[in-house]
């Protein structure tokens, strides 16, 4: 049976302004030559079967949900990379539909007053009342209280993770704090695109081999 490397995180990981009818409007897709997304190249890399479990707007609760979700199908010698998110977003269940939902930050500031959330790409619906409850929560408990969650998210993955590495799976847990070490869509075009362009995606795709190569488990944040 061919080992996988199994992907998991948000908009970043699934390569949104780099995939067609992504958002924001595919106007970076349209240019041509294309590149390859950091999660294929690095499939490719280790000449592995790639899973994505990744989506655009995904909370850590998504995140963390997903992976353990696919416990039981992650083998022995596969690898998995997880890119943790901001941790003000948060999942809710749609009772119409009956699924998940990653409720987003539309406005991040410093100051949490100031601070609105949009709903994720699939549906932006909700009634006003819904909204503006949501919107509550969001500020009074995601917001004012984002450091103390992205601590309890991380050391949350990375308690899977290190579980998952007794069974001999490669691991790699990175943090939001490198997005911005690495050229985007808005360096190149100017559309206000904060995703990576193929540059950035290729950049991030050499880093990502080297760390796994050298057997580096965490980037970024490390939380006792």
């Amino acid at each position: 049976m061919e080992n996988k490397i199994w992907f998991f995180g948000d908009s970043f990981t699934a390569g949104d302004g780099c995939i067609e009818n992504r958002p924001p409007n595919g106007e970076y897709y349209k240019i041509k030559p294309h590149g390859v997304l950091w999660r294929e190249g690095v499939a490719d890399h280790f000449k592995m079967g790639a899973i994505n479990r990744s989506i655009g707007g995904a909370s850590n609760d998504w995140i963390i949900n997903s992976l353990i979700d696919e416990l039981l199908n992650i083998q022995p010698n596969d690898i998995v990379v997880v890119g943790i998110t901001w941790p003000e977003r948060f999942q809710i269940i749609d009772k119409k539909n009956n699924e998940h939902r990653n409720v987003i930050a539309h406005h991040f500031t410093e100051l949490p007053e100031t601070s609105t959330l949009v709903l994720d790409h699939k549906d932006r619906k909700y009634n006003k009342e819904l909204f503006e409850l949501l919107n509550m929560f969001f500020i009074e408990y995601r917001v004012q209280h984002g450091p103390l969650l992205k601590k309890y998210q991380w050391n949350q993955a990375l308690k899977i993770l290190k579980k998952l590495e007794q069974s001999n799976v490669k691991f790699l847990l990175w943090d939001l704090k490198v997005l911005w070490d690495y050229e985007t869509i808005d360096d190149v075009i100017g559309n206000g695109d904060r995703h990576w362009s193929w540059k950035g995606h290729n950049d991030w795709m050499l880093k990502c081999i080297d760390l796994l190569e050298n057997n580096q488990t965490e980037l970024v944040e490390h939380y006792e």
